[in-house]
């Protein structure tokens, strides 16, 4: 009786494959693919800095927006549940790729969770936000700045919105509208949802931007006292919607489909209005606008609103389920200067590409998955096959009985017999072989399916275990 031991070299061989594979494509591919991505520097738009002034650095993320379990409505619970925990890794992932490039200030431009507006209790809610911090951490204190978009404090009155979203949003994100100093520049972070929530009551009952009283604590009293104050460093918007523009308008290469076409529905608005955006534009007069909210890259330069073109970049998304392939963030560098203008602009930035997650999945791991699994098969059929032959060829010749039965009439529950290629073989497929019974032949054989899974499990473990020690380090 022989025995024909396990394949090492082929399990070994996957084994370094698939350890390549998850480490790659796990942890690697996300710091390489931003190495290439840096910090623009003064000399890029030429700029001598102002001494004493140091320039600032700020990383710009849009639209995370974490999922909840209303965010797929028409997926089973189950499949839901798989698709948060799926979205929330590769949103740690990327997060830790973008906070590698050590900004100075950290800018969300909304959207921070997909059902932050919607109605639920103190303690969902709580329990949701917590959830957010935890993916977005940071290793050393970096300053962090919010503004609201339509799906953490609502736009137009919807039963399922929230009353208390916007409280909500001010006690844990901070407040809607703000303005923020750094390298002889002036951030401006504007409620939009807001804006435009006040820009139809304005609109409603007929009057013009100069009739209406902004209401206390809106948008537009903080744009008043933003143009009342007069303040001579150049202004940067944030805004989570994006800014009018003709239909049909190019966003550039970096876009991966379609544009930005203005737009209503259920809770949204594609752009601010015509009129609102130049009333926006004459009160605040920004050097440059980011915007979210689309999910997808766009660049777009507005020249007839007002005196002076204004460029506006929409982020990307940071996440994969944004229908984006290829997340993104933005970093935005700050040149103290004594002088600005189109010709010397006093800032730079540049759009960071992630990795494109689903294309990890569908293009290199399911074939990959798929190859494992023909190579594993096959090297257990081979197996299977010499440990047959093998202890075919122990039996002594004077213990053979002289006259063999057919095969066909042995009645052996163990074993079949087919006509392959015009021979008749004999294979181990009864139950008690398959899942590594012991036969009445041989006891110490096992079963194709047996040596399979074998082979599988002994392959499965170390890249299993390489995706578990990355998802523990990047949820630290």
């Amino acid at each position: 009786m022989s025995f024909v031991p396990r394949n090492r070299r082929v399990v070994s061989a996957l084994r370094l494959v698939w350890v390549v594979l998850a480490l790659w494509y796990e942890y690697f591919v996300f710091r390489a693919s931003v190495r290439s991505c840096k910090w623009p520097e003064p000399a890029t738009v030429g700029l001598n800095a102002v001494n004493g002034v140091s320039s600032s650095h700020i990383l710009l993320v849009a639209d995370p927006q974490i999922l909840d379990h209303r965010s797929y409505p028409g997926r089973l619970a189950f499949l839901t549940y798989l698709s948060q925990l799926v979205v929330d890794l590769n949103l740690r992932k990327n997060w830790r790729a973008a906070i590698a490039k050590r900004p100075d200030l950290i800018v969300f431009l909304g959207d921070m969770m997909d059902g932050g507006r919607m109605n639920m209790s103190n303690a969902e809610y709580e329990e949701y936000y917590s959830r957010f911090r935890s993916i977005f951490q940071l290793d050393k204190p970096i300053p962090l700045f919010f503004i609201p978009g339509n799906h953490d404090i609502g736009l137009q009155s919807e039963p399922v919105f929230s009353p208390h979203a916007q409280t909500r949003y001010t006690s844990h994100f901070g407040p809607l509208n703000d303005r923020l100093s750094a390298s002889n520049h002036t951030l401006v972070f504007f409620d939009a949802p807001g804006f435009v929530q006040e820009d139809y009551e304005r609109e409603g009952q007929g009057q013009s931007f100069m009739e209406w009283r902004p209401k206390r604590g809106g948008s537009l009293e903080f744009l008043k006292k933003l143009h009342d104050e007069n303040n001579p460093d150049p202004p940067i918007l944030f805004t989570h919607i994006p800014l009018y523009r003709p239909d049909g308008k190019a966003c550039g290469p970096l876009r991966e489909k379609g544009t930005i076409r203005p737009g209503v529905g259920f809770g949204y608005q594609n752009t601010l209005g015509k009129h609102s955006t130049g009333f926006l534009l004459n009160l605040v007069r920004p050097i440059v606008v980011f915007s979210g909210d689309d999910h997808d890259y766009c660049e777009h330069t507005h020249q007839s609103i007002i005196s002076h073109p204004v460029r506006e970049i929409t982020v990307k998304s940071l996440s994969m389920a944004m229908n984006v392939r290829k997340p993104a963030f933005q970093l935005l560098s700050l040149f103290p200067a004594q002088y600005w203008d189109n010709v010397h602009p006093t800032y730079a930035d540049v759009p960071c590409l992630l990795p494109d997650q689903l294309g990890i999945y569908l293009d290199v791991y399911i074939p990959c998955f798929l190859l494992s699994l023909f190579v594993v098969l096959c090297a257990a059929a081979v197996r299977t096959r010499r440990t047959s032959f093998g202890d075919r060829e122990s039996i002594p010749m004077s213990s053979q009985p002289k006259h063999l039965p057919d095969p066909v009439t042995i009645n052996d529950r163990s074993q079949t017999s087919i006509v392959c290629f015009g021979h008749r073989r004999r294979f181990p497929l009864g139950l008690g072989q398959l899942f590594g019974g012991r036969g009445p032949s041989n006891s110490s054989k096992r079963g194709l399916l047996s040596h399979i899974l074998h082979d599988a499990c002994d392959v499965a473990i170390f890249p299993i275990g390489i995706f578990i020690v990355v998802t523990v380090f990047v949820s630290l």
